[in-house]
């Protein structure tokens, strides 16, 4: 089952691409993979999106983000653990893209899950035969 609606998607990618610059802010899932890697982001600092492109499925929209002109490297995250300026006029189709997509990973969680569960669940256990009442 596809995640997004890649026709939507990509014409969001392409609309955000064409309004580069702008800025953002990451969201806490960037955060703590940021700092797991040695490379902590602050959440009260504004990142520069220089360039959007869609991934497919697998990683959704991708922004490409700059913080100061000094900083040396260009961190890649999904637009789902970014956190869009509010002013910008693409931020409600962002936020709507953001919440589909979101679920649809839930759900795909929930799926792999109860998939899981099932499977376990349907492969029958021996019973063993006591040497109490009834044998």
């Amino acid at each position: 089952m596809p995640i997004d609606d890649y026709a939507s998607a990509t014409l969001l990618s392409k609309q955000l691409d064409a309004s580069v610059p702008f800025t953002v802010r990451p969201g806490k899932p960037l955060l703590k993979l940021m700092k797991e890697q040695g490379t902590p982001m602050s959440a009260d600092r504004d990142y520069v999106v220089e360039k959007v492109m869609y991934s497919g499925d697998e990683g959704g929209i991708i922004c490409m983000l700059q913080g100061a002109k000094t900083d040396k490297t260009v961190v890649g995250s999904s637009l789902t653990h970014l956190i869009i300026d509010p002013a910008h006029p693409l931020a409600e189709a962002v936020s709507a893209y953001r919440q589909q997509r979101t679920r649809q990973l839930k759900m795909q969680d929930q799926r792999g899950f109860t998939a899981l569960a099932g499977q376990s669940a349907s492969v029958k256990k021996k019973k063993k035969r006591s040497g109490g009442f009834g044998s």
